[in-house]
C-alpha cells in the first residue's frame, strides 16, 4: 500500500514539475542558455528535436531545467536534449533556465513555428448560379482549407498564367490550423468569357526557400454578351452598275447571334453576308441587318448608291454610231453594185458625185 502510495506521489510530482512555469525569468542576463538550432520549424506530426546549453560556467552547481508543453528531456550535466516523436500541438516556444538563486532564473527560448500545408484550396464566384453578364461584377473567393500558421500564408488569384490578385495574410495571429476565405472583385467582360480562374495558396515558412503551392481547382467563366459587331452601324456604300456586292453582318456574341435582313426590294435573305455579283440600279437602297440574342441587339444600315458610268454611256453611243456608220456603208454599197450590174450607175461616178452616164438608143447621138 504504501509503495503504490509512493509512486502515485512521485509520478504527480513529476507530472507538476515537467508543467513547472518558470517565474522570474532573466532574458538579458550573462551566460544564458543557448539553443541549437537557435530556431526551430517543423511541419505537423513530423519529428523534431533541439539541444540546450544551459550555461558555460555560472550555473555550475546550479540548477537547469526546460519548460515545456510536448516531448521528452534527457539530461546530460548542463546540456538538455528536447526531443518529440511526433509534433501534434501548437507550442510557440521551449524555455531552457538555470536557477540563480532567490527565485531568479536565467532564462532562453526557443521558438517554434509548426506549420501545416492546406487541406485543400477552391476557387470560384460568391452566389452564382449559371452563366455571368457583361457589365457587372462578381466576387471572386478562394477558400483556404486548415493552413497554418495563417501568418505565413499568401493568396494568389490567376487569370490564366496572368496574377490578377495577392494577399499576404501577415497580421493574422492563428498559429493553429484554420479555414480562411480570400476574396477579390472581377469585372465581367466579353474578354473574360471563357476565362481560367485558379487559386495558389503559398505556405512561405523558410525565406532560404521557396513557399510551397498548393492549387485550386479551375474555374472556366461563361459570360452573356449582346451582339459586337466590328466596325461602324451605319455605312455608305457607292457602286458603279456590274460591281459586286458584298455586305457582312457578321458578330461576335454569347450566345451566338443570327441575323435576319431588311432588304430594298421584297426579296427574303437569311445568313450573315449579303451579296450580288452583278449590282445594277435596282440593288440601290437601304440594306438593314439586325444581329439578335437573348442579351441584346445590334443594328447596321447599309445605305447602297449604285451608279451608271459617264464613260460608259460615251462607249454605248460611240459603238451605236460606229454601227450604224457600218450598216449605211455596207447599204450603200450593196445598192450600188445593184445598180452597176444593170449598166445604169458606175460606183466610181456615184462616189466622185458626177453626173452618170446615160445610155442611148442605137443611131442617136448627143
Amino acid at each position: 500500500m504504501f509503495c503504490s502510495y509512493f509512486f502515485w506521489t512521485v509520478l504527480s510530482l513529476s507530472g507538476i514539475l515537467s508543467n513547472f512555469h518558470v517565474r522570474g525569468c532573466d532574458y538579458n542576463c550573462t551566460d544564458k542558455p543557448v539553443f541549437t538550432p537557435s530556431k526551430l520549424v517543423v511541419q505537423f506530426g513530423m519529428s523534431a528535436s533541439a539541444n540546450c546549453s544551459a550555461c558555460q560556467h555560472a550555473c555550475q552547481n546550479k540548477s537547469v531545467g526546460l519548460e515545456k508543453s510536448i516531448g521528452e528531456e534527457q539530461k546530460n550535466g548542463r546540456n538538455i536534449l528536447w526531443t518529440v516523436d511526433e509534433m501534434n500541438a501548437y507550442p510557440t516556444s521551449v524555455t531552457c533556465y538555470y536557477n540563480k538563486g532567490k527565485g531568479s532564473h536565467c532564462c532562453s527560448k526557443l521558438p517554434i513555428t509548426v506549420y501545416q500545408y492546406p487541406k485543400k484550396v477552391e476557387v470560384g464566384f460568391l452566389d452564382l448560379e449559371g452563366p455571368m453578364l457583361e457589365g457587372k461584377q462578381y466576387i471572386l473567393y478562394c477558400y483556404v482549407f486548415e493552413a497554418a500558421p495563417l501568418r505565413n500564408l499568401i493568396v494568389i488569384f490567376y487569370q490564366g498564367g496572368t496574377e490578377v490578385s495577392r494577399e499576404h495574410l501577415k497580421d493574422n495571429t492563428e498559429k493553429k490550423p484554420a479555414n480562411m476565405s480570400i476574396l477579390t472583385s472581377i469585372n465581367a467582360t466579353k474578354e473574360t468569357n471563357g476565362a481560367q480562374y485558379e487559386c495558389i495558396a503559398q505556405l512561405d515558412i523558410d525565406p532560404d526557400k521557396p513557399p510551397y503551392d498548393t492549387r485550386s481547382n479551375i474555374f472556366t467563366t461563361n459570360v452573356l454578351y449582346k451582339p459586337q459587331f466590328d466596325g461602324p452601324v451605319y455605312r455608305l456604300i457607292t457602286l458603279t452598275v456590274g460591281d459586286p456586292l458584298h455586305l457582312n453582318c457578321s458578330a461576335e456574341g454569347n450566345p451566338r447571334p443570327s441575323v435576319t435582313w431588311e432588304l430594298p426590294s421584297a426579296a427574303a435573305f437569311e445568313g450573315d453576308v449579303f451579296s450580288v455579283d452583278s449590282v445594277t440600279t435596282e440593288h440601290k437602297g437601304e440594306y438593314k441587318c439586325s444581329i439578335n440574342n437573348s442579351v441584346g441587339r445590334t443594328t447596321v444600315v447599309f445605305n447602297v448608291d449604285v451608279r451608271v458610268n459617264y464613260m460608259n454611256i460615251i462607249l454605248a453611243v460611240v459603238a451605236v454610231v460606229v454601227v450604224l456608220v457600218a450598216i449605211a456603208i455596207i447599204a450603200v454599197c450593196v445598192h450600188c453594185y445593184r445598180l452597176s450590174r444593170t449598166g445604169k450607175y458606175n460606183l466610181k461616178d456615184v462616189l466622185r458625185f458626177r453626173t452618170p452616164h446615160v445610155a442611148l438608143p442605137d443611131g442617136e447621138l448627143l
